[in-house]
């Protein structure tokens, strides 16, 4: 697929992970919500993330839910392989393994280690061979060395961001500071939204697309919703963005395990998430519940 040809806003959602009973991976279940997706307004499947489970999965398990997707998008989608390695070897060699298998983007999360940031993106961008989406979106733990939640300095993401090999930017929860980050990353580059809580506020901000949970469950109306912001229409975006804040909440704040139930309610494969992760009691599953029926959120499209 030619990335530079999807039509704007780009919206790409965290895949998540179905498992069988016995704990395995369920390719089956994976490639039929693909295959489903594929019909809807999504530009796109994002693998190997926290929302897809990427702490409780083998590479091996890594590759195959990569190929599995592959396989059924037949370049229909964006196909875009995370990459949370601090090593700039163990990068290369994860990406080149996910190239290898037809994914369109690598989504490359920023290390932990603030000493490290430079010359670690200074070596990988150079040397790596496909488009480059970089998060700011810390895995859970934050910072060795820092008691901050920002991996990287403004300036420096825009450095990175002004690399050829880079597509974009998926910004992180800090408004504040990525309204600074905006002003350094080139205007033709994606900058993109990290929660549908966050969309008409960041589309004001310069937004121009976006990576987030909601996306697998109502596509259409988030897309909805930047379109309006990027037209001028910020109060109808406003408007509609509220509408979703419920179902954001009660969803992301239970994780892998809220964003499956939600799946299953809509009728996509969801189940329950890998050990060691909790389901949900009873609570938390009407409080979804509830939460979709008031954002109006009956299926997905």
């Amino acid at each position: 697929m030619n990335i530079h040809d999807i039509e704007a806003p780009i919206l790409v959602a965290p895949s998540p992970t179905p498992f069988t009973k016995e704990g395995e991976v369920d390719y089956r279940g994976i490639e039929n919500n693909a295959e489903r997706w594929l019909s809807t307004d999504l530009s796109g499947f994002v693998l190997g993330t926290e929302n897809g489970e990427e702490q409780l999965l083998s590479f091996e398990e890594k590759k195959d839910i990569c190929n599995s997707v592959v396989s059924v998008a037949k370049g229909k989608k964006i196909i875009i392989a995370g990459i949370d390695n601090p090593s700039v070897k163990g990068t290369l060699e994860d990406a080149e393994s996910y190239i290898k298998l037809g994914v369109d983007i690598l989504r490359i999360r920023i290390p932990r280690r603030r000493d490290t940031i430079d010359k670690y993106f200074d070596e990988v961008l150079e040397r790596i061979s496909a488009p480059v989406l970089i998060i700011h979106q810390m895995a859970p733990g934050g910072f060795s060395n820092s008691m901050t939640t920002e991996g990287a300095n403004p300036d420096q993401i825009g450095r990175f961001c002004s690399h050829d090999t880079v597509f974009g930017y998926i910004a992180s929860h800090l408004v504040r500071f990525e309204m600074m980050t905006r002003k350094f990353v080139p205007k033709s580059k994606q900058f993109w939204v990290p929660n549908a809580m966050l969309m008409a506020a960041q589309i004001l901000e310069g937004a121009n697309g976006a990576c987030f949970m909601l996306g697998n469950i109502a596509p259409k109306l988030c897309i909805k919703i930047m379109k309006l912001g990027l037209e001028g229409n910020y109060s109808e975006s406003k408007k509609l963005n509220d509408s979703l804040v419920d179902a954001d909440w009660n969803i992301l704040s239970r994780g892998a395990a809220g964003l499956k139930y939600a799946m299953d309610l809509l009728d996509y494969t969801g189940g329950d998430p890998r050990s060691p992760l909790n389901v949900l009691d009873e609570k938390a599953k009407n409080e979804i519940k509830m939460a979709l029926s008031e954002s109006g959120i009956s299926k997905v499209e």
